[in-house]
């Protein structure tokens, strides 16, 4: 019996200790499911959490898309009238971001995306039923869970200095500017010597080693070698501009490493473009020392000088030369017109042949007609635009249907007529030669109908006088018989070169007086005559060979003073430097020149006009291997896009002063002025011109006063493309405990359509 029991004892404790085993594994396996479960339900909220913050992201993009395009599918019309306001917000309001109402606000900013202490985005629950932008109306995930996301548009890259297409230290000075050609004139070092404890001589070399370093193993832009880019146009050798600003125009070398051979989306040879965000915008945030950073340390920048140049610099920035839909050539477009292709590029805008001068400027009427400028005036401008850009010597005519139209070129004009003489005078024409050149023998004045020829002995000297006389009375450089056939009743005087080219046609009138009829401004002007006679003739005391009696330089709205006039003849038969270069155009009234300051007549011109184009200049910009024409013009058939991209332009509506002063001409006073506008943002630049006077307030003339804008025209615009997005997205419960959060940092690109994300990473630090 004793050892029964003890047998009993020894099974109890067998079956307590397999109970025991039994109860541990439960309690783990119960464990370990519930840890599983939990690692599954985290695993779960993860992924949602993943999907919510692309959701974000997509909203994002959607709005800026909208933003450029608004519900009327126009490009930059800022005229759209959606629940989000009008078009371009972002890139406008210039203090607010994301803009006007384009994300729900609640009335308070929720959460901190860009990590800087201040909230300034807001929580927006996702999916929602009805209100958005509060969570009791989301819908629940499994778990009774809640997801939202927040997202901060900000940062836009035009507001920034873009390295990879600023400076022009290739083939020229060192970051020299000219006439304000490309945005490689846009000041480099100035904008590192901002930074502070940098001083000038360490910021212009570290801008050489900036240059340098994306120009690769060579350090000039173009091909490796010898065998560089000849393709651009126009030919820099021949373009009428300073491309290196080295102060030569045309200079031999000037096909060789210019700076706009460098392209930072298609690079040639060894050239090296600082990649997106990586380069710039790393700096001081992680273990890796890219490139630009490398240079900075090098240099011995701080680190907190590095993080001050940060935010001022971008490896990537996108404009595009689309504008407001107008009627060109009878078809509508939002193209920019680039002039100076269509004067001098012959087939730029026709595959079928030339246009002829008439389509010319009435293609030019038709910009100017969207931008304002009214009937008469657009056709004058228009073919003054034409003599002004071409080198063929030849005053432009262009017939509207109703009148003829003459341009003004570097021509003589008949200046003085008499033809109603008593007591031994002589009749006499005049012809006065307001340019630099001397120019004019064996041209032609014919009158009586054209039976009457006249050929000019000898040339009218530059900025001088000619007479010819009929006998030799009046001291002239010239006596012909045929002078006596004059008209005191008036007639027309035609004008022609050697090469039987119509350079002036005129009507003299009424001359049956004792005084000569005489013109005051010399060139065309159709506003105070007629378009049919485009001159004002008047009656003043005969002044043969000398300064007209009624030549008054200050008659007209410019500012001239007989001192100072000459330059409003200004004809450099060359293409635009830059879109300043409308203030050159008389506009057919008395010395009355195109206004490019803050009394701006048309300021809505220069966003219909471009004087560079990416779809016209030989180069592979979109990256697709293919030039220009042949762009398919859609995101489909191209790698990217149609060339419409400009990079580096800077946005005068958001971009900071210290970025503002290192455009050209650019002074800290003016970047004050245009950064702390009240009446930002600007529509246009010449509604910047308009609401900031500070720009043209200085120099004596109108050209001097007009300078610091001709060399921004075409470096500056008003609206932005790239951007950063911030969106944090989060699953919590009803008390807002977080179960999971992601966050995304991406760089977005509206200049193509549909938009591009040109960056995009987690962010886990």
């Amino acid at each position: 019996m004793a050892d029964l029991k003890k047998e009993e004892g020894y099974i109890l404790v067998a079956i307590i200790g397999i109970l025991t085993i039994l109860s541990l594994l439960t309690i783990t396996f119960a464990t370990l499911s519930r840890i599983e479960t939990k690692a599954t339900r985290n695993y779960a909220d993860s992924v949602k959490c993943e999907m919510v913050a692309k959701a974000g992201l997509e909203h994002a993009l959607y709005i800026i898309r909208q933003d450029k395009f608004g519900t009327d599918t126009l490009a930059y019309n800022d005229n759209d009238n959606n629940n989000y306001g009008l078009d371009e917000n972002f890139d406008s309001s210039g203090t607010s971001w994301p803009g006007d109402g384009v994300f729900p606000d609640t009335g308070t900013d929720d959460y901190d995306n860009d990590g800087n202490g201040a909230d300034d985005s807001t929580w927006i629950y996702f999916p929602l039923t009805a209100v958005a932008g509060t969570s009791t109306t989301a819908i629940r995930l499994p778990g009774n869970l809640l997801a939202r996301y927040a997202v901060l548009i900000t940062d836009d890259k035009e507001a920034r200095i873009n390295i990879n297409v600023t400076g022009n230290k290739a083939g020229g000075p060192s970051h020299a500017s000219n006439e304000g050609w490309s945005t490689f004139e846009i000041d480099l070092s100035n904008i590192i010597e901002q930074a502070a404890g940098i001083s000038s001589g360490v910021a212009n070399n570290i801008a050489g080693d900036i240059i340098d370093a994306r120009f690769g193993t060579d350090t000039a832009s173009g091909t490796s070698g010898t065998n560089d880019d000849l393709g651009i146009v126009p030919d820099p050798a021949s373009d009428g501009i300073d491309n290196d600003g080295d102060s030569i125009v045309d200079e031999a070398d000037e096909v060789t490493d210019e700076p706009n051979e460098f392209n930072s989306i298609s690079p040639y040879g060894d050239d090296v473009p600082f990649g997106l965000l990586s380069e710039a915008e790393i700096m001081g945030t992680s273990s890796y020392e890219s490139r630009l950073e490398e240079i900075f340390t090098t240099r011995g920048v701080s680190q907190a000088d590095q993080n001050t140049l940060k935010g001022w610099l971008t490896t990537y920035s996108a404009d595009t030369i689309l504008c407001p839909e107008y009627q060109l050539d009878g078809v509508g477009t939002s193209t920019m017109l680039n002039i100076n292709a269509l004067v001098n590029n012959e087939g730029a805008y026709t595959n079928t042949g030339t246009y002829n001068t008439n389509k010319k400027a009435a293609m030019l009427v038709d910009v100017l007609t969207a931008g304002g400028v009214p009937d008469v005036e657009r056709q004058q401008i228009a073919v003054n635009i034409i003599d002004f850009i071409d080198s063929n010597g030849t005053a432009t005519s262009y017939n509207d249907g109703s009148n003829t139209y003459y341009g003004v070129d570097s021509t003589p004009y008949i200046n003085e007529v008499e033809a109603r003489v008593s007591g031994g005078r002589d009749k006499y024409i005049e012809l006065y030669n307001p340019y630099d050149a001397d120019v004019g023998a064996g041209w032609k004045i014919k009158l009586d109908g054209g039976a009457t020829e006249i050929i000019l002995a000898g040339n009218v000297p530059a900025g001088l006088y000619y007479v010819i006389d009929e006998t030799g009375a009046e001291g002239g450089d010239q006596s012909d018989a045929n002078v006596g056939n004059l008209d005191d009743g008036g007639e027309e005087l035609t004008l022609e070169d050697n090469n039987d080219n119509v350079m002036q046609r005129t009507h003299y009138g009424d001359a049956n007086n004792n005084q000569s009829r005489q013109l005051n401004d010399p060139r065309p002007i159709p506003l105070t005559a007629s378009a049919a006679d485009p001159w004002e003739w008047t009656d003043a005391n005969r002044t043969s060979g000398a300064e007209n009696n009624n030549y008054d330089p200050t008659d007209g709205d410019d500012g001239w003073t007989g001192a100072t006039h000459a330059d409003s003849f200004f004809v450099p038969n060359s293409r635009f430097s830059n879109k300043g270069y409308l203030g050159y155009i008389h506009r057919g009234s008395e010395w009355s020149s195109f206004k490019i300051d803050d009394t701006i007549a048309y300021p809505d011109v220069l966003q219909y006009i471009t004087i560079t184009d990416p779809s016209m200049d030989n180069i592979d910009n979109d990256g697709d291997v293919d030039k220009d024409s042949v762009d398919t013009g859609s995101q489909a058939g191209d790698f990217d896009g149609p060339e419409y991209r400009i990079p580096g332009l800077i946005n005068v509506n958001t971009a900071p002063v210290e970025v503002l002063e290192s455009l050209p001409d650019i002074t800290n006073a003016i970047a004050i002025a245009i950064q702390g506008d009240a009446d930002k943002p600007f529509s246009s630049i010449g509604n910047l011109l308009e609401d900031v006077p500070d720009i043209t307030n200085t120099g004596a003339t109108k050209w001097d006063k007009e300078k610091p804008f001709r060399s921004i025209s075409n470096l500056i615009t008003t609206r932005s493309n790239v951007f950063t997005v911030y969106v944090t997205a989060q699953v919590t419960d009803e008390a807002l405990t977080v179960f999971a959060e992601k966050r995304i940092l991406a760089i977005v690109d509206r200049s193509v359509d549909p938009i591009r994300v040109r960056y995009f990473r987690w962010i886990v630090e």
